[in-house]
Order: C-alpha cells, then sequence, then structure tokens
C-alpha cells in the first residue's frame, strides 16, 4: 500500500482532531499549529498517521506521534526525517519530544535525538504539550539541535 506524506492544511484540522481524539491523545492546541502537523494517508485519503510540533520562537516540541499498526520502523523513520524537514522549514534551532517509552530509546538516539540530563527543560515550560505531560510518570526530555 502506498502511503503519502504532507504537511496539514486548515481543511484537515478535524480530520486530525478525529484521529487524535481516537487514539486517546489530547488536541489542545492543534487548531493554531495545523500547518506545523504532518499526515500520512493511504492511497483512498484515510489518515493512518501524524506527527506535529509545537512551537515557540526557535524551539519545536514534537507531539502527537500517532500512528496505524501498519506502520513499519522504516516507515517511521521517513515520518521523522520530513518533520525535521518541516522544522528546518520554520526555521527552528532546537527540537525536543517528550517520551515515557523508554523502549523508544535507541530510535530517537538513531534519529540524533539525546537526552537530557536533568528531564524538565526550562525552555519548554510554557508549552501546552510540555503543561499536559508534567503529570506523567517516567518522562524523559530528549533533544536535537537543528543545523541551519
Amino acid at each position: 500500500m502506498t502511503k503519502t506524506i504532507r504537511q496539514a492544511t486548515h481543511e484537515d484540522i478535524y480530520k486530525v482532531i478525529g484521529f487524535l481524539v481516537k487514539a486517546g491523545l489530547s488536541t489542545e492546541g492543534v487548531k493554531n499549529t495545523i500547518d506545523c502537523f504532518l499526515l500520512v494517508e493511504d492511497t483512498e485519503g484515510n489518515l493512518i498517521g501524524t506527527l506535529g510540533i509545537e512551537m515557540r520562537e526557535r524551539t519545536g516540541l514534537l507531539r502527537s506521534l500517532v500512528v496505524t499498526p501498519a506502520f513499519d520502523s522504516e516507515e517511521i523513520f521517513t515520518l521523522f526525517q520530513e518533520i525535521f524537514k518541516l522544522a528546518k522549514e520554520k526555521d527552528l534551532s532546537q527540537l525536543y519530544l517528550i517520551t515515557n517509552r523508554r523502549a523508544s530509546l535507541n530510535f530517537f538516539e538513531m534519529l540524533g535525538f539525546q537526552q537530557e540530563p536533568q528531564g524538565h527543560v526550562d525552555e519548554l515550560k510554557d508549552f501546552v504539550h510540555a503543561k499536559q505531560l508534567s503529570t506523567v510518570d517516567n518522562l524523559l526530555t530528549m533533544s536535537l539541535h537543528l543545523q541551519p
């Protein structure tokens, strides 16, 4: 099955919100940042994956990674490569992610992310997504410096 990755548009807002709600994720802030989301669609145009960035100045926080079980690791890798391109287009210099899935650490490190020693990063205190995750146990914060 052929999959297409594209940048979301305002017409995609409710499609993305529905997809995230079905996955049990928060949709707070999605409407304001829809142009910072990538969508993965199958040949019929069904949404089968998403990954977004919440931005503040030149800092970004990855959010809302949701993929269907049909995704393999190579396709997820491609999705991350595309989000890095979008981050550079948006002129971001630093990209963060927050996770409690230790099994994903090797994958994120392979992509170039490094674990933040303190776990909490002051630079993220005003990010909606970071605030939502602040009550989750065993969180790790990872960062990636984007080359100009």
